[in-house]
């Protein structure tokens, strides 16, 4: 399952309270609101205290039923629980609780909140993908006289359908765990934290630095960048520092079936850029490959990790 299709599926199912066969609009228009500053290129976390309690109240007082009290940081902690949402606050005893804070306990301790790591960089990444949750959302809980107003409210667009399922930077799974171990690295900085995850993700500053070395892929030629992974040469799994997850010249621009026989060790590269082929890959298959004899030369900068690739994971 793809990311995109694990947030979209989780907020679908999240926890919310029904009145009167009326869900109850607290969690909802959160989400919205936060999904709305994240257009805008907010930050991960919002501070429920300057940045949340009244702005949901509002939206509450006029998207909502007419309640005595327009409750803001039940829904704010309590998203915590639903699979996407992470939470922040000074004092590490109230996070350890089974007790929800109170209004003033929560502003005491400076609580802040949003989505967690790997769903907010999904989101900063694939900008459409918050139209797509925003009008998940509108369409379930809103009433139809009210779903207009409030998308132009907060600016969402009539979005395209979930795009990612054959994204190959959106792999769920394999990715969780690492973005999950660089977020709770304290020796990591934060400028260091975002890179390191946006490259986990196949997106950011060490995409862009692969397509200054390969703006296209040097086996296909194929330079429609849709089409193009930045693939680590040295696995991210081995690398051992984040320089090297992070350096370009561990990386190299390949088409979706390319890189999966170059991550998967049937073919790999040469120092003067010979393609190497497995002897374990059928005759059949590589002459409908089609693939040439050479690429030009690599970068001496890659040698050192293209070395490793033969060593460890080219198939001899």
């Amino acid at each position: 399952m793809t990311i995109a299709k694990s947030l979209s599926q989780k907020i679908a199912e999240m926890k919310t309270a029904w009145y009167d066969n009326a869900p109850a609009l607290n969690k909802p228009l959160l989400i919205l609101y936060v999904l709305s500053r994240y257009k805008q290129g907010h930050g991960q976390l919002f501070n429920f205290q300057t940045e949340i309690h009244l702005s949901l109240q509002s939206l509450l007082k006029r998207y909502g039923p007419k309640r005595k009290v327009y409750e803001t940081i039940m829904p704010f902690w309590r998203l915590r629980s639903d699979g996407f949402w992470s939470l922040e606050c000074s004092n590490p005893h109230l996070l350890a609780s089974k007790k929800e804070p109170s209004l003033a306990e929560a502003i005491e301790n400076d609580v802040s909140g949003g989505f967690d790591t790997l769903s907010f960089y999904q989101l900063k990444n694939h900008n459409s993908l918050i139209d797509i949750l925003a009008r998940q959302i509108i369409d379930k809980y809103l009433p139809l006289p009210l779903q207009n107003a409030l998308s132009n409210e907060l600016g969402f667009e009539k979005p395209l359908l979930l795009p990612y399922e054959n994204d190959l930077t959106d792999h769920f799974d394999l990715i969780k765990h690492d973005i999950n171990m660089i977020a709770e690295d304290i020796s990591l900085n934060e400028t260091t934290k975002t890179a390191l995850i946006q490259a986990r993700i196949g997106q950011g500053t060490f995409r862009n630095s692969c397509l200054k070395i390969y703006p296209a892929c040097p086996v296909t030629g194929i330079s429609f960048e849709p089409l193009l992974k930045a693939s680590h040469i040295k696995r991210w799994s081995d690398c051992l520092t984040a320089q090297e997850r992070l350096d370009p010249y561990n990386g190299i621009m390949l088409t979706a079936h390319i890189d999966a026989l170059f991550d998967s060790g049937w073919i790999s590269f040469a120092n003067g850029g010979e393609i190497l082929i497995s002897n374990q890959l059928d005759f059949g298959t590589c002459d409908r490959l089609g693939l040439p004899e050479k690429i030009t030369q690599l970068p001496h900068q890659t040698i050192f990790y293209m070395e490793w690739h033969r060593k460890h994971i080219f198939k001899a």
